[in-house]
C-alpha cells in the first residue's frame, strides 16, 4: 500500500480529509495542510577485519529476513549520518567503529508491514576500532560473519540497496 493512501486523518485539524494529490504529496481538503514523502535516512558501514574479510549480518526480521546485510540502520534526530552508522553498529554488534569515508548513496524501497517505505541508504568505509565485546544484538539481527570478497555473493543480500552497495563496492 502507499503510504500516503494509508493516511487517513490530517495531523492538523484531524478531520478524515487528506487527499492524495500526487505521488509524493497528500493535503487536507480540510484546513489545506500537505503531507510530502519524503525518504527515512538510513546509514550502513563496510568494516573489514584485518584479513580484509567484510563484517555481514543476517538479518532476524523483515523486510528481508534470513538474508546477508550490511551492518547499520535509520539516522534519529539530531545526529549526523557518520554517527548514526557509528551508534548502529555499536548497538547491533556491540563493536566499536569509526567512519573514515563517504562512499556513495543508494535510495531504497520495500515493503513494511504492507506499506511501501522509501530510505535513502548512505554507505561508509569504516574502520574497525574495537571488536573485543563482540556480540550480535539477536533483536535485530540472527547472526554476523566475515566474508573474503570472493565469498561475496550479491543474491545472498536481501534489501535492493544493499546488493546494489555490493556491487559498486566490489565492481560485481
Amino acid at each position: 500500500m502507499d503510504i500516503l493512501e494509508a493516511y487517513k486523518f490530517c495531523p492538523i485539524c484531524g478531520k478524515p480529509s487528506l487527499k492524495k494529490d500526487s505521488n509524493t504529496t497528500a493535503q487536507c481538503q480540510n484546513c489545506g495542510y500537505k503531507i510530502y514523502l519524503n525518504p527515512s535516512i538510513g546509514a550502513a558501514g563496510f568494516v573489514f577485519n584485518d584479513e580484509g574479510k567484510l563484517l555481514v549480518v543476517r538479518r532476524s526480521k523483515e523486510p528481508a529476513k534470513g538474508t546477508w546485510h550490511i551492518p547499520g540502520g535509520f539516522v534519529e534526530v539530531g545526529e549526523s549520518i557518520e554517527q548514526a552508522v557509528e551508534r548502529e553498529i555499536k548497538e547491533e554488534l556491540n563493536i566499536e567503529v569509526k567512519a573514515e569515508e563517504y562512499l556513495f548513496s543508494i535510495p531504497n524501497q520495500y515493503q513494511y508491514k504492507g506499506i511501501e517505505r522509501y530510505p535513502l541508504d548512505f554507505f561508509f568505509k569504516c574502520k574497525l576500532v574495537d571488536m573485543s565485546s563482540m556480540n550480535v544484538d539477536l533483536s535485530e539481527n540472527s547472526d554476523y560473519a566475515f566474508l573474503k570478497p570472493e565469498e561475496i555473493n550479491v543474491d545472498d543480500f536481501g534489501l535492493p540497496s544493499i546488493k546494489e552497495a555490493i556491487r559498486r563496492y566490489f565492481h560485481k
